[in-house]
């Protein structure tokens, strides 16, 4: 297996990129490398930095794929895609669709990484829309799967739909998950709650045999544990992830301005810290540790990885994408869309 790894996209480009490739590597399977795509020389010159040793003097099993241009966030995806063609992102988009690779991982501009998979790739035949997946935090740890996430701000029932088909198969082949339940994101949990969308969507999902369906799901529930994938259009969905990654952001200040308010509290914060607990605790709620965010529903996997994302994050993913690739997860849609058909 070869996972394709933008190393020039991201907040933290190409340093954090490249010691999660190299410290990476060896999380994953012993037949698995890794193809890092940028500035070779800006790479080999940032390998000696690090490690004071050439890339090959580290590992045999991560190797460069020189691309001169980058894309940034600033830029209008198409018009930049169509633009650099020697950008880090076409030429993995090149070999993706090739089979020169399995899956791509970009930390890099999340428009120009979803136009790309699109006009480049190609969506899977059958799929209407692809979807943007995030794997956001539950109490009981297991996570679960938000989809679409702003990929698709207006929606039809038949996309609902395919969104829980898709994120069913995912959750079962890529994680382990047996029969995986799916929640319908509503503004109440009875059937005939919700605007067109969600009242038309509803019968959709229940009738499909193949999709263990929960219902609809409220916002302040979808994190309880119950299901494994919440379905929403990526209107809701976005404002949805927005709004937990502002909340867990919010809960982080406040609880650090009151830990550090006297110092009675201060001392009270330096055993929680010492026992591990605000490590733990720091850990369950931040959504990097669940990985990054899915392009379902392309023809060849694709991983948008968080864009302020380090060394861990950008280890955590790649294992992701090995699972994702290892779990068959886009031959399985195919079987299922075209059984559907």
């Amino acid at each position: 297996m070869n996972i394709l790894l933008d190393v020039m996209g991201g907040d933290n480009a190409p340093d954090e990129i490249i010691k999660g490739a190299i410290e990476g590597i060896n999380n994953l399977d012993s037949s698995t490398y890794i193809t890092m795509i940028g500035k070779e020389d800006i790479i080999k010159q940032k390998i000696s930095e690090i490690y004071k040793k050439d890339l090959s003097e580290i590992t045999d099993r991560v190797k460069i794929k020189n691309a001169t241009e980058v894309i940034t966030n600033h830029e209008a995806p198409t018009e930049a895609l169509k633009t650099k063609l020697d950008s880090s992102m076409n030429v993995a988009f090149e070999m993706l669709k090739s089979g020169e690779g399995d899956c791509f991982i970009s930390a890099g501009s999340t428009g120009a990484l979803m136009a790309g998979g699109l006009l480049k790739v190609g969506r899977i035949k059958g799929v209407d829309r692809p979807a943007l997946c995030p794997m956001l935090p539950t109490i009981d740890g297991k996570g679960f799967l938000l989809l679409d996430a702003g990929a698709n701000t207006n929606c039809k029932p038949i996309n609902l739909l395919q969104f829980a088909q898709m994120g069913s198969i995912y959750m079962q082949k890529a994680c382990g998950v047996n029969n995986p339940s799916v929640g319908l994101l509503n503004i109440g949990s009875e059937e005939e709650k919700g605007n067109v969308l969600t009242k038309e969507s509803f019968p959709l999902i229940k009738a499909d045999e193949k999709i263990n369906f929960y219902g609809n799901i409220e916002g302040r529930d979808m994190f309880s544990g119950d299901v494994d994938v919440v379905v929403a259009d990526g209107f809701t969905g976005n404002i949805a992830l927005k709004t937990t990654e502002g909340i867990g952001l919010a809960l982080g200040k406040m609880l650090k301005e009151e830990l550090t308010s006297s110092l009675f509290r201060k001392i009270g914060a330096g055993i929680l810290s010492a026992s591990g607990a605000l490590t733990s605790f720091k850990k369950r709620i931040d959504y990097s540790e669940y990985g990054g965010a899915l392009l379902l529903g392309i023809e060849k996997p694709i991983v948008k990885c968080h864009g302020s994302g380090k060394e861990k994050d950008v280890k955590i993913v790649l294992k992701q994408a090995e699972n994702y690739v290892k779990g068959g997860v886009v031959e399985s849609i195919k079987e299922s869309i075209t059984k559907n058909k």
